[in-house]
């Protein structure tokens, strides 16, 4: 077997370790706008160097984290930057019961209108998550979906 054999092997097996390990978890809630603000840089119109601010409150979409549907169970703040006419970064945080999700990377838009974020990470119950933030259509109350993939999970001892 040759090198980039070796190292193709190496990484699938990491890989599949990894998934072994993982647990997927789906949080939806409801985002309240609470502020906005945008910076439109020249040319007016979307262009590189756009920034829109957020600021919102986050609403149990269903009963979880131990509260009823409509309790209020975090917040988020972020900044989405045009990298682009059409091409866009974010660079954020929801606070949820038990830690801190962090959302950085670039974004897209599905064919519905709704915008996914990566997730980059997180506190507390949230340490050790990467996934997605689809982030759904609409104005100031729209659903967003978190999908988290945690890995490196410890079973507890007996």
């Amino acid at each position: 077997m040759g090198m980039k054999s070796l190292l193709a092997v190496g990484m699938l097996a990491l890989v599949v370790a990894s998934q072994a390990g993982a647990a997927t978890q789906t949080i939806r809630v409801t985002s309240v706008t609470l502020a906005m603000s945008t910076h439109d840089a020249a040319p007016k119109g979307a262009s590189k160097g756009d920034t829109v601010t957020y600021s919102d409150r986050l609403l149990n979409a269903g009963a979880q984290f131990g509260r009823k549907k409509g309790a209020k169970v975090g917040s988020d703040t972020g900044t989405l930057t045009y990298t682009s006419a059409h091409t866009a970064k974010f660079s954020g945080r929801a606070k949820l019961p038990g830690g801190t999700v962090i959302l950085l990377g670039p974004v897209y838009t599905t064919s519905d209108g709704s915008i996914v974020v990566p997730v980059a990470g997180g506190t507390g119950k949230f340490s050790n998550v990467r996934g997605t933030l689809t982030v759904g259509p609409g104005k100031n109350h729209v659903l967003n979906t978190y999908r988290l993939i945690r890995t490196g999970i410890v079973p507890p001892v007996a």
